[in-house]
């Protein structure tokens, strides 16, 4: 499927700079009703062991959640403008908080929020979405180590090529969905 092998070669970036295991021994048993019968959300659960990766975006840490954290994550969003059935978080900042959702009422786009407010559209499909993060892990692994985003130590300002940098790699990949994920990822 397109999505697992877009979601291989986002691990194959990130794993050039951490080492964890990501595949899982023997095929995961998933409720595939509690993924909305998603063909490519129940390979993607039964293929990967989400518990180590984690994605370095250069000002912060995203998480992807495992399976068998999933519906325990899920249990503690509420958006006002989704119910409970529409929508999937899947990977949030690490520790919690500002998630990344499938939203099935928007024929699976991927949402972002932050804590407080309603989600908003950042792509149009799993596929989409996952290669703009893999765009963006590129750049921030390979071009400015992670961390160097920033013009100083303090963290308090990034540098001005970045964004232009990251916006044309990423438009081309999301269109009209790319200042929302540069929003949401960079404010």
């Amino acid at each position: 499927m397109l999505e697992i092998q877009a979601f291989e070669k986002l691990l194959e970036v990130v794993k050039q700079h951490k080492d964890f295991q990501f595949l899982t021994n023997d095929e995961k048993h998933v409720d595939e009703s509690y993924l909305h019968n998603n063909d490519g959300l129940i390979q993607f659960y039964r293929k990967f062991d989400l518990q180590q990766v984690t994605i370095e975006t250069g000002v912060s840490l995203i998480s992807f959640i495992d399976y068998s954290n999933l519906k325990e994550r899920n249990a503690e969003y509420h958006f006002s403008n989704l119910n409970e059935n529409e929508c999937i978080v899947f990977l949030e900042q690490s520790g919690g908080g500002e998630p990344i959702l499938f939203n099935f009422a928007d024929n699976t786009a991927i949402y972002a929020a932050y804590d407080v407010l309603d989600p908003f559209k950042i792509a149009d499909n799993f596929i989409q979405f996952i290669e703009a993060l893999t765009a963006l892990a590129d750049i921030v692994y390979n071009e400015y180590n992670i961390y160097e985003v920033y013009t100083n130590d303090d963290c308090d300002e990034i540098k001005p090529e970045f964004l232009p940098k990251m916006n044309s790699k990423l438009a081309p990949i999301l269109g009209d969905n790319t200042a929302n994920f540069m929003n949401y990822f960079y404010g």
